[in-house]
């Protein structure tokens, strides 16, 4: 048996074994460790892939009903005949649940979303499925074999499709999150960055550190070009803010203010009393009166609020 032969068989053994929804995250590990120790590898995984395809084209009994651009298909298709997949724009999103305060505009070869004042649902013509937060902004790009989102501002829940030989990029400022599919949560706002993985793995490269990986219950966070802090998460929590609250476990008060500058569309404005503290709690989204007051009871902290800001002072001892 030839090197070659052996390379084809694992890339087999890999394409059956990660088709099972529930293929444990020690088998994604395993494999990424396989697909990136050489080229020979992620081409011989792309040609079964590609076989997998053209056998689906010939048991189609059917024509598609809906013009939607199929990933998988266009790449087949762009392998026999070595011409550019033209009109990637065309199906970036397959479909879009409108909220209040959405634009989206076109840019040659990606698609922009951003939100104000309500979240946005938006299903990406690869099967993945984007759960943009409010005041957040993504720039969508499929660019032939390239999968990659960048999110410019804001928090985003990502529910991505399985395709191992074509990782999902997800770009947050400085930092990259890579994932073959998986379900994760990515903030990028101001100097803050965390993900949080609800199942699969991620391949996480932070600021002016090595690249970390991730898996289902883990959760990194970075201030800056602080030291990146890695945490522990139930999978199912993730992004609460979906289920409309938001969750702190030991976090400081300096990230409270930060997302309720956000929610409430005013600064947050903490004494230095304040900014010393580290917060434990939830926080309902919704009425500015309700959270402020959660946030007193969770929290030793007096809030003063006006239609410009809110002050948070320390509450003093005693």
């Amino acid at each position: 048996m030839t090197a070659q032969t052996n390379i084809e068989e694992k890339a087999l053994h890999w394409f059956v074994v990660l088709r099972d929804d529930e293929a444990p995250e020690s088998a994604w590990l395993e494999f990424q460790d396989w697909l990136e120790a050489s080229p020979t590898h992620a081409a011989a995984y792309d040609a079964v892939e590609r076989l997998w395809v053209d056998l689906d084209d010939h048991a189609a009994s059917a024509p598609t009903e809906a013009p939607v651009i199929d990933l998988a298909a266009a790449r087949a298709r762009r392998a026999k005949t070595r011409s550019p997949w033209l009109g990637a724009a065309i199906g970036i999103a397959a479909s879009v649940t409108l909220a209040v305060g959405l634009f989206m505009w076109l840019t040659p070869g990606s698609q922009v979303y951003a939100t104000t004042d309500a979240p946005l649902t938006v299903a990406l013509e690869d099967g993945s499925h984007v759960y943009l937060n409010r005041h957040s902004a993504m720039d969508v790009r499929f660019d032939g074999d390239k999968r990659s989102v960048s999110l410019t501002e804001g928090e985003a829940a990502f529910d991505i499709a399985h395709d191992p030989a074509h990782p999902f990029i997800v770009a947050a400022g400085d930092h990259q999150v890579e994932v073959l599919g998986t379900a994760f949560n990515v903030l990028n706002h101001g100097d803050r960055f965390a993900v949080a993985v609800e199942r699969g793995v991620v391949a996480v490269t932070p600021v002016n550190a090595p690249k970390v990986r991730l898996v289902a219950g883990q959760a990194l966070a970075q201030s800056g070009a602080q030291t990146p802090a890695l945490s522990q998460v139930s999978p199912d929590q993730t992004s609460p803010w979906r289920q409309g609250v938001l969750v702190y476990r030991n976090r400081p008060m300096t990230d409270v203010a930060d997302d309720l500058s956000r929610y409430l569309d005013k600064p947050v404005v903490l004494s230095t009393s304040a900014r010393a503290l580290r917060f434990t709690g939830a926080l309902r989204i919704g009425d500015e009166a309700v959270m402020l007051k959660q946030l007193q009871d969770f929290a030793p902290v007096r809030v003063d609020a006006s239609t410009r800001e809110v002050r948070v002072n320390a509450r003093e001892a005693g």
